[in-house]
């Protein structure tokens, strides 16, 4: 009997399996990898993952209704919720059963080899109407590269989470490697006997400057992006079109809805990076956010305050631009005629862990310098189509 998701979480069933796809199929393994040659160095990521959304609360025998399919940082998409909540009837006359949620649904660290990044925490929720006892909290230990994870704090053994209360866990991610590295969460509980499984996905980079820097390959497996960018290592800044990357020099909205534009990876030099969209025949900017000056060397990198995550949709086509200090990039090669690389972005259909495509989704990845590893800037652009040139 399954536990229905919330926004941002895994629920767990009573037969072990998640419940209301979290969905965190595996990523890259724990295999060394080369380093990309470009600029700056800085502090580690932040939680990623795949959300799910829940379905609304019932009152009493009141059914209610079915939550819509939400989207996480990380990128992976989450399933519609299951009707109804605690142990009333949802519209479709199931009965909800006790259990856990935790949000996020999955963590996602980066950190410089053989230090430990800053801890992350993940919340279990007990939406139920009964309380739950939590037998364990473990990190998985068939998985070759949990040492490289370690459980910070959590609740002991045998606490009871009365219903519509929440507890805490927190992780640390210290790789011993240049690589990438994958584990899991596992909590289990009793009454009813249940388990619940977080996703554990880090990035262990080399250093923090120049050459350190990882490429644009494993940053997206750690992120949980599937996609084939064209190569393992540096990519060329001359060619036009690598991988699965499209033509896409500007974009026009997929329908009415605001367009999202997220930060999800950043390598460049230590400095504040505004960005936006620029439109019209004049193409007027518009800035929407600042990535920190501290975030130079980050997964999830934190924005500025008033930064925001999306803005009402365009009339018309319009295009992506980034600044730094010395210049501006654009999604269009024709504006990037005066930098050092012309075809300075690369976009790539937007896709989940399982290599699941993401309608009107697309991964937008910036050359700020020559090199080729596009990975100084990257966001995720959803709510949009292509405009071919």
């Amino acid at each position: 009997m399954l536990l229905a998701c919330a926004g941002g979480a895994a629920a767990c069933s009573s037969d072990g399996g998640p419940a209301a796809a979290s969905g965190s199929a595996g990523s890259a393994g724990a295999g060394g990898l080369p380093q990309a040659g470009s600029s700056a160095g800085g502090s580690g990521g932040t939680a990623g993952g795949a959300n799910a959304s829940a379905g609304t609360a019932g009152g009493g025998q009141t059914p209610s209704t079915a939550g819509s399919a939400g989207v996480g940082s990380g990128g992976t998409p989450g399933t519609a919720g299951t009707s109804g909540a605690g142990d009333t009837a949802g519209a479709g006359g199931a009965v909800v059963q006790p259990g856990l949620v935790a949000t996020p649904s999955e963590l996602v660290f980066g950190a410089v080899q053989k230090t430990a990044s800053g801890p992350q925490t993940v919340m279990l929720t007990n939406p139920s109407a009964q309380a739950v006892q939590l037998m364990s909290t473990t990190l998985d230990a068939a998985a070759a590269d949990t040492p490289m994870f370690e459980l910070v704090s959590g609740p002991q053994a045998g606490t009871q989470i009365a219903a519509g209360n929440s507890t805490t866990v927190q992780l640390r991610f210290h790789p011993g490697s240049v690589a990438t590295f994958k584990s899991k969460l596992v909590v289990q509980t009793a009454n009813p006997a249940a388990k619940l499984e977080i996703g554990l996905y880090g990035l262990g980079t080399k250093g923090l400057e120049g050459e350190n820097e990882p490429f644009l390959k494993p940053v997206l497996d750690t992120l949980g992006f599937n996609i084939d960018v064209g190569g393992a290592g540096l990519l060329s800044t001359t060619t036009p079109l690598v991988g699965s990357e499209v033509a896409a020099p500007r974009f026009k909205a997929a329908s009415a809805a605001e367009v999202e534009l997220v930060p999800v990876a950043r390598y460049s030099p230590q400095e504040p990076i505004p960005y936006g969209y620029y439109s019209g025949a004049s193409a007027t900017e518009t800035q929407v956010g600042i990535i920190a000056d501290d975030q130079y060397q980050a997964l999830n990198p934190k924005t500025d305050a008033g930064s925001k995550k999306s803005f009402a949709a365009p009339t018309g086509e319009f295009g992506i631009f980034t600044t730094s200090k010395t210049h501006k990039t654009y999604t269009e090669d024709a504006k990037n005629a005066g930098n050092a690389t012309k075809h300075a972005v690369r976009t790539y259909p937007l896709k989940d862990r399982a290599g699941a495509a993401i309608p009107n989704g697309y991964l937008v990845c910036f050359e700020e310098a020559a090199n080729g590893d596009y990975q100084d800037y990257v966001f995720t652009l959803r709510n949009v189509t292509p405009v071919a040139p």
